[in-house]
C-alpha cells in the first residue's frame, strides 16, 4: 500500500513537472528539459529505497530519539515494547495512571514489587495523610518504612496490570521503581545491548 502511494504521489509529481514546463519548452534548451525529467527520476527512485529500507530506517530514528529523549521508548514490527538504556545505564519507562498521567519508573529487576515516592503516590490518587509506614526494609542507608498499598491498575504500553501490590516510602527514593511483579507478567522479558525488551 505505501509502495503504491510513493508511486502515485512521484508520478504526479512528474506529471506536474511536465505540464508546467510546457509553457517554457520554447524558451528552455533540450538539454534542461532531459536534466529536469533525470532530476525526478533521481527523486522517484530515492523514495522507492526509502520505502524498500523503512524498517531500517525506522528503528535509526528510535535510536537516536532515545538518545534525545530520556524514557523513550517503541513498539517494533514485531510488536515489543523496546526501552532503551539511560545515559546513567538504567532503563526507565513511562507507567500510565488511572487517571491519565505519565509517571517515569526506573526499571530494577532486583526488587519485587513497586516502590512509589510520595510524588508518584498522589498521582496514583493515594492520600499521604491517610498512610501507615508500617512496612520495614532495608536500603543502603539503613532501616527505613514504607505505607504497603495497592495499585488499582496501570498501563505500560499496551498492557494494563491490575491490582498491583506496592509501597510507598517515607523517603530517601528519588524515582519510582518498578519490581519483578510487573516486569514479570509480560510474556518475556530480555535485556539486549543497551535495550530492555518487553514481550506482551
Amino acid at each position: 500500500m505505501m509502495l503504491k502511494i510513493l508511486f502515485w504521489i512521484a508520478l504526479l509529481i512528474f506529471i506536474s513537472y511536465v505540464f508546467f514546463s510546457n509553457r517554457k519548452r520554447k524558451q528552455d534548451s533540450s538539454s534542461s528539459t532531459k536534466g529536469g525529467i533525470i532530476l525526478w527520476l533521481m527523486i522517484f527512485s530515492a523514495l522507492i529505497v526509502v520505502y524498500a529500507f523503512r524498517f531500517e530506517l525506522e528503528s535509526v530514528k528510535n535510536r537516536v530519539l532515545a538518545v534525545l529523549i530520556p524514557s523513550y521508548s517503541w513498539t517494533n514490527e514485531q510488536g515489543q515494547l523496546v526501552i532503551a538504556r539511560s545515559q546513567d545505564g538504567h532503563f526507565y519507562v513511562n507507567v500510565r495512571t488511572p487517571q491519565g498521567q505519565d509517571v517515569r519508573f526506573l526499571v530494577d529487576t532486583g526488587a519485587s514489587d513497586i516502590a512509589l515516592t510520595k510524588d508518584a503516590a498522589q498521582k496514583f490518587g493515594f492520600s499521604l495523610a491517610n498512610l501507615k509506614y508500617t512496612q520495614k526494609y532495608s536500603t543502603a542507608n539503613g532501616v527505613s518504612y514504607a505505607a504497603p498499598v495497592r495499585i488499582k491498575k496501570l498501563t505500560i504500553g499496551k498492557k494494563a496490570f491490575y491490582n498491583q501490590g506496592a509501597h510507598i516510602t517515607s523517603g530517601g527514593l528519588d524515582v519510582p521503581l518498578l519490581g519483578m511483579s510487573v516486569i514479570g507478567e509480560f510474556d518475556h522479558f530480555k535485556i539486549t545491548q543497551d535495550m530492555l525488551i518487553l514481550s506482551y
